[in-house]
């Protein structure tokens, strides 16, 4: 699937922080312990000027956030598929994990469920790309459970 021009320069900002992000982590993670720095700040810090809302995750620890504004009908899903794989890459290294999907309408709910059921379809391949084959598309009704 062709990306537009706004699509493609999307991404290319979102490497150049994912990279930034990976860079300033690993060298936080070199420091003594004892030392407390927000490397996700400090990253977004370096590549935008614009406020960044620090979160942090249940350790205290920083949670790298980020929010793509596209407009209606401007791929947001494709986006949000092709920044799975950038993610996995550029920030983390590997092609596992769990990513929760939340959509405001039941409307676009079964719209995505079906494209990222669907093997075929781009959305879905891109996710088969992200994670080396394998995607496992779970539904808000199943039930989750620590492997035993």
């Amino acid at each position: 699937m062709q990306l537009k021009s706004y699509q493609t320069q999307t991404l290319d900002q979102l490497k150049i922080y994912l990279r930034e992000l990976a860079k300033v982590r690993d060298e936080v993670q070199k420091l003594s312990t004892r030392i407390k720095v927000d490397w996700a700040d400090a990253a977004w810090k370096e590549v935008k000027k614009t406020p960044y809302h620090a979160r942090q995750n249940g350790l205290g620890e920083p949670l790298p956030s980020f929010c793509l504004k596209i407009p209606t009908g401007g791929g947001k899903t494709l986006l949000a598929t092709k920044a799975i794989d950038l993610i996995n890459t550029h920030f983390r290294r590997s092609n596992r994990g769990v990513v929760l999907w939340i959509v405001p309408t039941t409307q676009i709910y079964n719209q995505t469920l079906a494209a990222l059921k669907d093997r075929n379809h781009p959305y879905r391949q891109t996710l088969d790309v992200a994670s080396a084959g394998r995607t496992l598309i779970r539904e808000k009704s199943d039930i989750f459970r620590p492997r035993m």
